[in-house]
């Protein structure tokens, strides 16, 4: 029986994103590819019995060192050689260079995944980042992973472009590369049921605008605090703004602009939220409002679309490949009026918001991880 090594060190205690990713994705793929032992590497203070349910072929094995650690480069290959594994599957861009070639087909084969090239396309996309000051670092990392891993996954076709335009790969490099879209956790699809309909335009009650993601400038959280103050002054309900993602203390400037706005009272920035709260956010809101400059995906759109939440975005990076026809999509170049326009547009339209829940759910539908580690799975076994 062969024997794939997953690298689960990128699941946290706290949820992020790509720990996210690799989490649903481990859940699934022993199941997909019975003949198979799977070897799951884990942080030591990571519960990962969610990941060894079952028939006894996966296995955790926590290691002392993370993937971006220079002991990872070092040990990772002779490790790699002990536990006899024919697959390496990382869950982002950091490989082990030592155990693979240029051009794939090394003993180990590998499959990685670069969710975006943000740093590499969006300028000043958060300056205060590590990654920012390591641009040129980081730059070769994605190329060496492109250049060695036998399958490089990303998770739109947006991406897909972007990173092989970003990167320069030659053409062999290239057509390694795959978009497989990301998926939504089941506890979204359960907020959909029981949400009433749309009010009515002439219901005094008060709406609810719902931003989720962190605050890096490329997010645009301020031009939504722009938007939302210009969209208050002349709604004929109240409206209120959840700001749900972690605080960051390094870009002040959307709770500096509410303040100064005079709209920090209708602002609630909620801070870092559980899976249970985010759902519960979803569900209460009357509308997803997602300014970013770019995304490799967006999952918040997808998560809004399994609540059954109408969805206004931008146009920025692959949002409208993920959104379809089942958002608004607000062109950037229109700025904040744009998207206050686009707010109260919505509002005070309940039968829109009807057609576009209801594309939505549909949308959502085709969004989940089951397809996405089906497709994934293909890969194992070609």
């Amino acid at each position: 029986m062969q024997t794939a090594v997953f690298d689960a060190r990128w699941i946290l205690p706290t949820p992020s994103g790509i720990g996210v990713y690799a989490r649903e994705l481990a859940m699934r793929l022993p199941e997909l590819l019975p003949d198979r032992r799977f070897v799951f590497l884990v942080r030591p203070d990571v519960d990962a019995a969610a990941l060894v349910r079952g028939d006894g072929r996966a296995s955790a094995l926590p290691l002392p060192y993370g993937p971006l650690s220079p002991k990872n480069q070092a040990r990772l290959p002779r490790l790699l050689r002990a536990l006899g594994a024919d697959v390496y599957h990382a869950p982002n861009f950091m490989v082990p260079y030592l155990a693979l070639r240029r051009g794939g087909g090394a003993r180990v084969r590998c499959l990685a995944t670069i969710h975006d090239v943000i740093p590499l396309v969006v300028p000043d996309y958060a300056p205060s980042s590590r990654t920012a000051r390591l641009r040129p670092l980081f730059r070769l990392c994605l190329r060496e992973a492109a250049r060695r891993a036998d399958v490089l996954l990303t998770v739109s076709e947006t991406s897909r472009r972007d990173l092989v335009a970003a990167l320069g790969l030659a053409p062999a490099d290239a057509a390694r590369v795959r978009a497989v879209h990301n998926g939504v956790a089941d506890p979204f699809f359960a907020a959909a049921a029981g949400r009433p309909p749309p009010r009515a335009a002439d219901d005094p009650a008060e709406r609810v605008l719902l931003y989720v993601g962190r605050r890096d400038p490329y997010k645009n959280v301020p031009l939504l605090v722009e938007a939302f103050a210009a969209a208050r002054a002349r709604a004929p309900w109240p409206l209120r703004l959840v700001v749900a993602g972690a605080r960051d203390p390094r870009y002040p400037e959307a709770e500096d602009l509410a303040r100064a706005l005079g709209v920090a009272g209708s602002v609630d920035f909620a801070g870092s939220v559980g899976l249970r709260e985010l759902v519960a956010r979803y569900r209460s809101a009357d509308l997803l409002v997602h300014p970013s400059r770019y995304e490799g995906f967006g999952l918040q759109i997808a998560e809004a679309f399994a609540s059954g939440l109408p969805v206004l975005c931008t146009d920025g990076g692959s949002a409208p490949e993920v959104a379809g026809d089942a958002a608004r999509v607000v062109p950037l170049a229109g700025g904040a009026p744009a998207m206050a326009e686009a707010i109260l547009a919505l509002l005070s339209d309940p039968a829109e918001l009807a057609r576009l829940r209801a594309a939505g759910l549909r949308r959502a539908a085709r969004l989940t991880w089951d397809r996405a580690a089906r497709e994934i799975a293909a890969f194992y076994e070609a």
